[in-house]
């Protein structure tokens, strides 16, 4: 059943087409979230909230845009609404387990490809909310940049624009952490030595 019908179902009050779109998007919906707040149980939490919003709202939901489209908008305004409202305590989790990694991988494989996402998310996280948004609309989701600009607002030349940037200083993030890494590694050690009394 395609989402146009099972959204229409849904407006007539039919709530297992909705539990249908549901488990269509909810793997969907938890990655955008879990990567813009970097905490897999607040992600949790405002994947079920988007869900509410998609569902006490389904009956507004003009079939003129996607439903797909319509419930990224949603998911992401939660984000929003939590990033501006969160004070941080330490360092969030990161969400390693939304991003699989192949069976075939060798041990040595699975750590270079474990420190690689670790170094991509820490860099992810220091990106603007906007930014962090448009790349894993654009490369996790595989929108285009009119899905994009439909979901964010604007246009889709400034979705583009938006998406450069944010590639931009995402390489950015990530050589400055590389350079940190380096410095750590190649600087002394200082020993200190205890007497003994």
């Amino acid at each position: 059943m395609t989402d146009a019908q099972l959204v229409a179902q849904a407006q007539n009050g039919d709530l297992p087409a909705f539990e249908e779109l549901v488990k269509k998007y909810q793997r969907e919906i938890y990655g955008l979230a879990c990567r813009m707040v970097s905490d897999p149980e607040e992600a949790k939490d405002l994947a079920q909230q988007a869900f509410m919003q998609a569902f006490i709202h389904i009956r507004s939901f003009r079939q003129d845009a996607q439903f797909r489209t319509w419930l990224f908008r949603i998911a992401i305004n939660q984000c929003y609404n939590f990033l501006k409202n969160r004070k941080k305590f330490g360092d969030p989790v990161n969400c390693d387990e939304v991003v699989l990694v192949g069976e075939g991988d060798s041990p040595e494989e699975e750590l270079v490809t474990q420190d690689e996402r670790r170094r991509v998310y820490a860099a992810l996280e220091k990106l603007p909310p906007k930014q962090q948004a448009v790349l894993t609309l654009k490369v996790e989701q595989g929108l285009s940049y009119q899905e994009i600009s439909e979901v964010l607002g604007g246009t889709p030349g400034a979705a583009r624009v938006n998406y450069c940037q944010a590639l931009k200083t995402l390489k950015k993030n990530m050589k400055s952490e590389e350079e940190d890494e380096v410095a750590m590694r190649t600087s002394p050690a200082v020993a200190t030595r205890v007497p003994r009394g």
